[in-house]
């Protein structure tokens, strides 16, 4: 491996851009050498973005050509999401770790597949989920666990924004690209912060959605039961005129909220609020990458998380399409 990790980033719009300013301004550890991208567009924003001073790495409009041609010890993807799949492969294909883009994948067959093809290959593949990375989820998990909260009996989540006005007319609102709508979208980083903080897996869900006359899910609202009885619900609005998202967790013991991204939190221990929390370090999920990939860290969003939300987005849209209550595959299973 060369002196520092050397990244190469296949997508290079918005996200991307934003990862890359990441890795080149604060993660001292890494260098970006390669960027691929179909649009040239996408390609010199990116260079203008994030390499400010001009010196620019090679850049492809395949990513193949990109694994073929340039040394990488790890590969961001920040693609449309029907892409994830087959780029992690490849990318795994040429000895890279793999740092993707929520979700992992659109379906539960590509996600035991890709588990299976990083295992095989002995490849770090991490989700990146931005919340399991920050000192918010930490701490509320590292409650959970703990016993601190007691026993989860309720979970509820919300995320509403514009968001069909920002992206209409995009590969998002196409589900051959996306894989489903706002709730894969935004509502992502809901669902995983529920699974994630309570460590909780869903094992029935009935849901509704409305499509606003798009090809995919604008508005839904899913009722979920969990592994350990607790009950939980969530509501997602891609059509709302304001932005209101959190996630409420309430136990035998306690309760808390935060963001779905992180960022917040209020936490209530024995009836009392939690005013000064004692919450542990963290790192951001691109210096998280590059530790792993030096063997110094494990990643706190693995592929495992990735699976279930496959799980639990077929289940909902399967109960959306059959007006049914549907069971959600066990990870055992």
């Amino acid at each position: 491996m060369a002196d520092r990790v050397r990244i190469g980033v296949i997508g290079c719009g918005r996200m991307a851009q934003y990862h890359g300013r990441i890795f080149t301004t604060k993660v001292p550890d890494a260098e970006i050498v390669g960027l691929a991208d179909t649009h040239p567009d996408n390609l010199a924003a990116f260079c203008k973005n994030v390499f400010p001073d001009g010196k620019v790495p090679p850049t492809f409009t395949d990513h193949r050509e990109l694994l073929e041609k340039v040394e990488l010890d790890g590969v961001l993807i920040v693609t449309p999401h029907a892409h994830h799949y087959q780029q992690a492969v490849d990318a795994m294909d040429a000895g890279a770790a793999v740092l993707v883009e929520k979700p992992m994948v659109i379906s539960t067959e590509d996600a035991l597949s890709l588990i299976a093809h990083a295992t095989e290959r002995n490849k770090l593949l991490s989700v990146a989920f931005p919340g399991p990375f920050t000192e918010e989820f930490q701490y509320i998990r590292g409650l959970i666990s703990g016993g601190d909260i007691g026993e989860i009996y309720l979970v509820t989540g919300v995320c509403t924004q514009n968001w069909l006005r920002h992206v209409g007319g995009t590969w998002r609102t196409e589900l051959e690209l996306s894989g489903g709508g706002n709730m894969y979208d935004s509502g992502a980083h809901m669902f995983n912060g529920m699974l994630f903080l309570t460590g909780l897996s869903a094992t029935e869900v009935f849901s509704f959605v409305d499509n606003k006359d798009q090809e995919v899910d604008v508005i839904g609202t899913v009722a979920m039961r969990f592994d350990s009885g607790a009950l939980g619900n969530a509501a997602v609005s891609g059509d709302a005129t304001v932005m209101e998202q959190g996630i409420y967790i309430q136990g035998t013991k306690g309760s808390a909220k935060c963001s779905i991204y992180g960022g917040w939190m209020d936490v209530w221990l024995n009836g009392e609020k939690v005013k000064y929390p004692a919450v542990p370090e963290v790192t951001t999920l691109q210096q998280n990458f590059v530790d792993c990939i030096l063997g110094r860290a494990t990643s706190p969003s693995p592929p495992l998380l990735g699976l279930r939300q496959a799980r639990l987005m077929d289940a909902i849209y399967e109960s959306a399409k059959t007006g049914r209550v549907v069971s959600v595959v066990a990870d055992g299973d």
